[in-house]
């Protein structure tokens, strides 16, 4: 009759003459990386060498619980299973009352991601373990020589070249799943850079830097548009005095705009102008209009000027300036 026994692994705690330390992380760790099933050894020395037998197993993790005799502390239990040889050194009642008692655990961290886990368990002789007071909690016969025992293990253990071989095709599925690991964590990367841009742009329309920039920005406008206007006041000085002011108001708003349009002379030259170039254009026509000597009906419009050759009667510039 065989038996497999429920013991504390280990629990959460400082432990030793070089306070080795174990946290409910390492636990943790342990029932996540575990894969069926660990060897059992006679001390820790017999599991460094491939040519040491084996006198057992640990089947499964049963799970981490509150340590009961030692209060905010977690212990970690688990299922095993002794050779027949070395069952004779323990009871169904105790910890081991023969040559051997007591049992510690080796928890290396795996070098690929700095995980614990469960690499062998010990069963101590003269030496004791250096986690004292561990204990048997059930001990259960369940099956005779020559039965077969499934061990099923959910916990969702990792399986790492170092411990389990993997197949050519899980190794494939573990390729396929960090390429899109790396994808999503890339787009996710990318999503946070531009939700950081657009704060950082919104923060700084917000700063006393962006409004002394527009500031500026509306000074040196204003500037351009007065030296504008000023440029084309000054090259109509013939313009009465009382149409000045109009003049200038229109040539303001028109200087406010940069579009330009294209246009092509009797000769089919292009050029490109403004609305205050054509501005300039008609009244610079305007302007010498009555100084020619003689303008023929379909020439002039007769509504906006005069054309008489005696000269008597001169434009009227407030029509003029209703017009443009």
């Amino acid at each position: 009759m065989k038996k497999i026994r429920t013991w504390q692994l280990c629990r959460t705690g400082t432990f030793g003459q070089d306070g080795a330390k174990i946290t409910e992380k390492d636990l943790k760790d342990i029932v996540e990386t575990f894969t069926p099933t660990r060897p059992i050894s006679i001390g820790h020395d017999s599991a460094k060498g491939d040519n040491f037998p084996k006198f057992g197993d640990v089947l499964a993790i049963d799970g981490i619980y509150d340590d009961a005799k030692h209060k905010g502390e977690k212990v970690l239990v688990g299922m095993v299973m002794l050779h027949p040889e070395l069952e004779k050194q323990f009871s169904d009642k105790d910890d081991g009352d023969g040559c051997y008692k007591g049992w510690s655990v080796t928890i290396p961290k795996r070098a690929s991601d700095g995980k614990r886990y469960l690499h062998s368990l010990a069963i101590c002789g003269a030496t004791p373990p250096k986690i004292p007071g561990l204990e048997q909690l059930m001990v259960k016969s369940c099956y005779s020589d020559g039965d077969t025992v499934e061990v099923f293990d959910f916990s969702d253990a990792i399986d790492y070249q170092e411990e389990i071989p993997m197949t050519d095709e899980e190794k494939k599925k573990m390729e396929a799943l960090e390429l899109e690991n790396k994808k999503l964590k890339e787009d996710a990367e990318k999503a946070a850079a531009k939700k950081d841009g657009e704060d950082k742009k919104e923060k700084f329309s917000d700063s006393k830097e962006y409004a002394d920039m527009q500031k500026k920005i509306e000074d040196l406008e204003a500037s351009r548009k007065e030296a504008v206007v000023k440029g084309v006041c000054d090259k109509f000085a013939d313009i009465p005095a009382g149409l000045k002011d109009s003049v200038q108001k229109v040539a303001g708003v028109l200087a406010s705009t940069t579009e330009s349009f294209e246009f092509s002379d009797k000769d089919g030259n292009k050029s490109n102008k403004t609305a205050l170039d054509l501005f300039s254009d008609v009244l610079s026509g305007l302007i010498a209009a009555p100084k020619k000597e003689e303008v023929t009906s379909r020439q002039v419009n007769t509504d906006e000027f005069n054309d008489k050759k005696d000269g008597d009667k001169e434009t009227d510039w407030g029509k003029v300036a209703a017009k443009l």
